[in-house]
């Protein structure tokens, strides 16, 4: 059994406990335009995760209506093969479905069929705001979940490098929402989708007034059995006064839910939530504004609320006072020894296309990045003073894995019966990902007397990461 962090089902009880979140650090870019299809962007809205190729990723470039393909076998270095014979002045949905294409990628493609209208590249679809799902074990391992004509749309592949629509598209209608006051009409056009719990889950971005009669962006929320077959749209989460007043301490009016890409982590859901920080509205266009991630948490996917009132990723990390938007993937990557967090940031902001955008831009560009985390450090319990309990079947219990920090303070374990200490441990100074207490035999064969134990993980300045409940059987 492992318990991660916020936790609250195998929780017993806590005290003086505050969750912390990672400290992601600057780093160089991992991925930048290069070829010229995707020039000036390279961002994640996408996903990577890791099959049997390696890792896997599926990026958005160029003007947001491409979905670019790399692998790596490391995480940090990616080639972008070119596979595909893309046909650029077809139809977005289209640009890779030509008769050469599915020759080429078989490595038959004839040089005399050569056409100059095509060109060879890395770009799998044309559509936006992609989520890539792969499924190794069912008929259709990749799956993509995307914005496109009519709304929202549904593709499968065998491979990965060539997909094909769902015959029912679009899946979900496009969604417009008007404001009566502006008469604009604002679209819905950004929806991570992800699989949990046996169904598809797709957290729609709505759209709701507010008080003063703005437009605000919302996270809706919709569920499929199969893929194909989606619930209406609901909103689930409306951005508030608390946000407002984060993206006021940054030096902008208001706040909006841009996006929120949910990913399962121990008992609950944590989500990236792209928070924009917005200045104003453009008369003949979008808002303009920043965009950073904050990391938030559910435990039924429905029920949503920020972690932390600091960012995860903020817009000024890498490119200081330009930094503009962040993005991320669908979900970080879980490696055995450690966590990958990849997301993108630009030197540009929301609305920079729009007519009224007056800022010189000399050279835009958004690029990947990847924050290495140690495992099962996304979030950690700490406390100056505090205490968290759980409680364990003493049948077969082995022992109690810890992944701990107290190397400013102290932490201590215990465990307990009804009748007795089972063990009581102090530890100082240390800081381990992998600390062990196994159940010597003497005390094993108490335990075999008992049902449960308690074991309490006092807190000092110390954080705790995880703990993992070792049984020597299946239990």
């Amino acid at each position: 059994m492992l318990i991660l962090f916020p936790n609250k089902q195998a929780m017993l009880r806590k005290k003086n406990i505050t969750y912390q979140q990672a400290k992601i650090q600057p780093g160089s870019p991992i991925l930048q335009p290069e070829h010229p299809w995707e020039v000036p962007r390279i961002n994640l809205y996408g996903s990577v995760f890791k099959s049997d190729r390696g890792y896997e990723m599926y990026y958005q470039c160029g003007n947001a209506l491409k979905i670019g393909y790399a692998h790596s076998e490391d995480g940090l270095s990616w080639q972008r093969p070119l596979f595909n014979v893309t046909d650029f002045s077809a139809h977005p949905h289209e640009i890779v479905l030509n008769e050469y294409a599915s020759s080429y990628a078989n490595h038959v493609y004839a040089a005399d069929h050569a056409d100059s209208r095509f060109d060879i590249t890395n770009v799998v679809a044309g559509y936006h705001m992609p989520s890539i799902l792969h499924q190794p074990d069912t008929d259709k391992p990749y799956k993509i979940f995307a914005f496109g004509e009519g709304g929202y749309r549904t593709l499968y592949s065998d491979n990965g490098l060539q997909f094909y629509e769902y015959p029912n598209n679009p899946v979900i209608k496009l969604k417009t929402y008007n404001n009566p006051i502006t008469n604009k009409d604002w679209c819905s056009d950004v929806s991570p989708c992800f699989f949990d719990e046996g169904r598809y889950h797709a957290m729609v971005k709505t759209y709701e007034l507010d008080e003063q009669q703005r437009s605000r962006r919302c996270v809706g929320y919709a569920h499929s059995p199969d893929f194909i077959q989606w619930s209406d749209v609901r909103t689930i989460w409306q951005p508030g006064e608390a946000e407002d007043d984060l993206a006021r301490a940054r030096g902008y009016q208001w706040a909006d839910f841009y996006g929120l890409c949910p990913f399962r982590y121990g008992d609950a859901l944590l989500g990236f939530l792209w928070l924009f920080e917005i200045d104003r509205e453009l008369p003949r266009g979008t808002h303009l504004g920043k965009m950073e991630v904050f990391l938030a948490y559910s435990e039924d996917g429905i029920h949503w609320r920020r972690l932390s009132d600091q960012p995860l990723i903020p817009w000024d990390l890498n490119f200081g006072a330009e930094g503009g938007m962040v993005t991320t993937p669908s979900a970080p990557v879980f490696d055995e020894q450690g966590i990958k967090l990849y997301y993108s940031d630009s030197n540009y902001e929301h609305g920079f296309t729009e007519k009224d955008f007056t800022k010189e831009l000399a050279a835009p560009i958004w690029v990947v990045r990847c924050a290495e985390i140690p495992k099962e450090r996304l979030v950690g319990a700490y406390s100056d003073e505090g205490c968290l309990s759980f409680v364990l079947s003493a049948n077969d219990l082995a022992g109690i894995r810890l992944n701990l920090d107290c190397c400013d303070g102290e932490l201590s374990l215990v465990i307990e019966s009804a009748e007795q200490h089972v063990a009581d441990i102090t530890l100082s100074g240390i800081d381990e990902t992998d600390w062990y207490w196994a159940l010597d035999e003497h005390l094993a064969d108490h335990a075999m007397q008992i049902d449960t134990l308690v074991a309490t993980v006092y807190l000092r300045h110390a954080t705790l990461f995880a703990v993992e409940v070792m049984y020597s059987k299946t239990h």
